[in-house]
């Protein structure tokens, strides 16, 4: 986890930070979710795979979709996709 921490940028560290602090607030609590990983989960893996911006964009639909009587199951964090991908230059 360390090793991703550095790579993050000050605001996704900052929101990484608020989401741990909800995490240990809620910590004991029967968790609401509908989806796994949790809300909270999905945003701390969000952040520190896709940045701030994209990581802010995938968990504001996430937290749109949690909702009574809405979807559940599993919904992973996608996984990023770079262009310049297959070592063709552009």
């Amino acid at each position: 986890m360390s090793a991703d921490r550095t790579r993050l940028s000050g605001p996704a560290r900052a929101a990484t930070a608020v989401l741990r602090a909800y995490q240990g607030a809620a910590a004991g609590r029967i968790s609401p979710c509908r989806f796994y990983p949790s809300c909270s989960n999905y945003a701390v893996e969000a952040f520190s795979v896709h940045g701030f911006w994209r990581a802010l964009a995938l968990t504001s639909r996430r937290l749109v979709r949690c909702r009574p009587f809405g979807p559940h199951g599993v919904d992973l964090v996608p996984l990023p996709v770079h262009a310049h991908e297959g070592g063709h230059p552009c």
